[in-house]
């Protein structure tokens, strides 16, 4: 940082621009937030303006620039780096002339003039000047003293001994409260997730870029992982991999390092306080691959390959070096170093006497990593990094503070369970997994998909699925027999596996393996979830528990040929509760919230000629963008508006039109409904003769909508095409992963309280069973069969994704 930008950041502003008598700021600031993604838009309105109102004098766009850098602080740190993006020119780096990890050894510098100047920069957007500005805002300022408030909440539940009920967030988890209650973290300290991760900018050629986000744990679920709140960290250019990437995330580590030795000083507009924070990474997220490049570890293929650093060790095949974490040891097997006995369950999650789980590994790690910095040759070295499965020192561990190392590197619930699972999964169904000589794929009774035959049936099982789905679930999954290896996405896969599957296999495959597969769906729709009571943590690690055990004696069988089949995936199943008592629900340190980020700033580019340079520029934009906002709410467009004629119920409940012109009778079984739960309100209504207004659709608290079958079936008879997803769940629900009932069309009614409707589901056919279908009155026994499907996490719009809404329909009467 220059001089000026470090001096304001140690003397922080006290107070916002009064937008209320500067009008003029105000009409440059909303005309800069409406059109700054383009700058020939902005310029054609500005033009626009002036020649309106001369006395407006809108700022030229480069002015206009340096004046939203004055009031948010945003200025990017530009750090030279390969031009090949090998590596940055920092740390032990920083003095260097040419790269050392080029094959070329490119230079660092070109002449220009008389000087010489970097060949490539990146930018990083430093933390810092960006929260100290949003806490200029009373609204926002007290939006980010949410963990304080929640936090005495707990401590306050724990000092009188009493249960903290649901688990809901990260404070809730045993590793932060216990570090709130042996004062490593205090209520005025920063707490951060850093989550970085990789994408393409183009399918069709090498355009490798790396970003990296920060996300604020001081406020509040429902808010922090929004677009508007997430900060930019900085952007890696391709379109090469970096080959050290801890180089390019030293400048930001670095400034939270200084931070934390100083401490940044702001000033609370809510509180009316200036306070010294000191920030603290608690979560560093990133998928397999990624994380192995920022928390020390071997990664998923070596002998300690666990995520989490657990004591399992895994087992080689004869002459391979990729290892597997399989728990039974395989039957004539001899591999020095991997023929240990079968290990159990208790083993690897139990911890020692007086000691947390997170404990015990943090000091086993120091212990290892001792070992490992200690080697005085390169065998050595070699031979401690396998027993130890830990390769060098984790960057993060070089902060004057920090969560623990490896606590603060959590599980990916996104990748774990969206795309890691489907990839082990689905090649076993089909039978196209890799299967070594000694084995024989005709042997494998659990392909229930292998016939080309069934494959593709099951494929338009799934095409036709998608009709029976709310919009509300996002992204419907496409036929994967046709699109599997053309982009599938990640929330394809999960509605895909855990929601259609176990209704879509029942009549294919062998009972004690869709049984067995149902563990697995229970287990993480429960994990899934953004609010999970007690109980159904300890069913849903069983479920997990008992699918691992039995995977490894259904599919793997003790076969050093199918070592193979265990993967890091299944492994981490038996972490995947016990993790989140200690760290929160998984949802909400995944990588959902950088995967949309990415996205969102990717469309953004509006040039191909410079993508990376683009890129940076709209990260700088976002970051603007962001902090502006967090200055003045009253620029963010209003979220709750309601639509025309529409009713508020209360508790986040709404009727929407289309509604009836006039009430209607009901007759029959609708009013012997009506009249029954009227008598069971207690309502006396005489002699009534019930007569309903009938409304369309009702949105819930979730943003889901519930239609009636009054204008559903209006559209049916139309020829219009109509999701019959739109039942809805009632409160008394089952546990089932496989919920299936039989629609009995009008000869069933039954009234309930609009509040008691707290989902919209959707409702798949049933295919019947060979045996089913081959009966002769099938139609009659066995028609009009549904199973439920669930949202998987109600409200996911929390991590990130903004549902797919559904407002608006075609041609309603009002």
């Amino acid at each position: 940082m220059d001089a000026e930008d470090l001096a304001r950041l140690r003397n922080p502003p006290r107070q916002l621009p009064n937008l209320a008598n500067e009008s003029q700021l105000r009409l440059w600031l909303r005309t800069f937030l409406a059109n700054g993604h383009s700058e020939d838009t902005y310029r054609a309105n500005r033009d626009a303006i002036n020649e309106y109102a001369p006395d407006a004098d809108v700022p030229t766009y480069e002015r206009m620039q340096r004046l939203v850098a004055q009031i948010t602080g945003v200025v990017p740190l530009r750090t030279d780096m390969c031009i090949r993006s090998c590596l940055a020119y920092t740390g032990p780096f920083a003095d260097l002339d040419a790269c050392p990890l080029c094959p070329t050894h490119e230079a660092r510098y070109k002449t220009q003039g008389k000087q010489q100047v970097a060949r490539r920069t990146f930018s990083t957007l430093l933390f810092g000047p960006q929260v100290q500005h949003m806490y200029l805002s009373r609204e926002t300022a007290e939006d980010l003293g949410w963990r304080a408030r929640v936090t005495e909440e707990l401590l306050e539940l724990l000092a009188t001994g009493q249960h903290l009920g649901d688990l809901q967030d990260f404070c809730w988890g045993t590793d932060y409260l216990e570090a709130v209650q042996n004062g490593s973290i205090s209520t005025d300290d920063m707490l951060l997730l850093f989550s970085i991760d990789g994408a393409q900018l183009y399918e069709s050629k090498m355009s490798d870029c790396w970003v990296y986000i920060w996300v604020i744990f001081e406020l509040g679920p429902d808010k922090r992982y929004k677009k508007r709140y997430v900060l930019p960290g900085a952007v890696i250019p391709g379109p090469e991999k970096p080959k050290n990437i801890e180089s390019f995330i030293f400048p930001g580590l670095y400034h939270i390092a200084a931070l934390q030795r100083e401490g940044l000083k702001i000033w609370d507009a809510f509180r009316e306080r200036l306070f010294i924070s000191r920030p603290i990474i608690i979560f560093a997220t990133a998928d397999g691959p990624g994380m192995s490049c920022i928390n020390g570890l071997v990664g998923h293929s070596g002998a300690q390959g666990c995520r989490l650093y657990c004591l399992l060790r895994g087992r080689r095949k004869p002459r391979g070096s990729h290892y597997y974490p399989a728990m039974l040891k395989p039957l004539n097997y001899y591999e020095r170093g991997c023929d240990h006995d079968d290990v159990s369950f208790e083993a690897i999650l139990q911890a020692p006497a007086g000691l947390s789980w997170s404990q015990a590994v943090e000091i086993r790690y120091s212990k290892n990593l001792a070992r490992v910095l200690l080697s005085t040759s390169q065998a050595e070295y070699d031979r401690r990094r396998l027993e130890t499965g830990i390769s060098e020192p984790s960057i993060f561990s070089g902060l004057p503070r920090n969560f623990g190392i490896p606590r603060c590197f959590p599980g990916d619930i996104m990748h774990h369970i969206s795309l890691n699972l489907g990839d082990l999964f689905l090649p076993l169904l089909r039978g196209t997994f890799r299967c070594d000589k000694t084995d024989n794929i005709d042997n494998w009774d659990w392909a229930c998909l292998r016939s080309e035959e069934t494959w593709q049936a099951h494929g338009d099982l799934v095409a036709a699925a998608s009709t029976c789905l709310p919009a509300s679930f996002g992204r419907f999954p496409r036929n994967p027999a046709e699109k599997i290896h053309s982009g599938y996405k990640a929330w394809e896969f999960q509605y895909y596996i855990f929601g259609l599957l176990p209704g879509l296999l029942w009549s294919i495959w062998t009972p004690l393996y869709h049984q067995h597969f149902c563990r697995l769906v229970s287990g993480v729709r429960t994990a899934l979830q953004l609010v999970i009571p007690l109980d159904e943590r300890r069913r849903a690690h069983h479920h997990l528990i008992e699918f691992v055990r039995g995977f490894e004696t259904m599919y793997y069988q003790r076969r050093v040929d199918r070592l193979h089949f265990i993967r890091q995936s299944i492994h981490a199943l038996i972490h995947l509760i016990p993790e989140q008592k200690r760290v929160g629900p998984g949802s909400l340190h995944s990588q959902w919230t950088i995967e949309n980020y990415i996205g969102n700033i990717t469309r953004e580019i509006g040039s191909d000629k410079e993508p990376y340079a683009n890129l940076a520029e709209r990260a700088t934009r976002r970051a603007e963008t962001n902090v502006l906002l967090a200055m003045f709410p009253s620029f963010v467009p209003p979220e709750d508006v309601l639509p025309q004629g529409a009713v508020a119920l209360g508790d986040g409940y709404i009727l929407l039109r289309a509604r009836d012109r006039a009430p209607r009778l009901v007759k029959d079984l609708e009013a012997t409904a009506v009249l029954l739960y009227l008598a069971s309100c207690n309502v006396n209504v005489g002699g009534w003769n019930p007569a309903v207004w009938k409304w369309a659709r009702l949105r819930l608290p979730s943003g889901q909508i519930a239609r009636t079958a009054w204008k559903e079936g209006e559209r049916e008879r139309a020829g219009q095409s109509v999701r019959r997803a739109r039942m809805v769940k009632i409160l008394a629900e089952t546990h089932n992963v496989l919920a299936v009932c039989q629609y009995q069309g009008s000869a069933s009614r039954i009234a309930v309280d609009v509040k008691d409707i707290i989902g919209v589901v959707g409702m798949v056919p049933l295919p019947p069973r060979p045996t089913e279908a081959a009966h002769p009155d099938t139609n009659i026994l066995h028609a009009n069969r549904y199973f439920k499907v669930e949202k998987l996490s109600i409200d996911n719009s929390w991590i990130g994704r903004e549902d797919a809404m559904e407002d608006a329909d075609e041609e309603e009467s009002l």
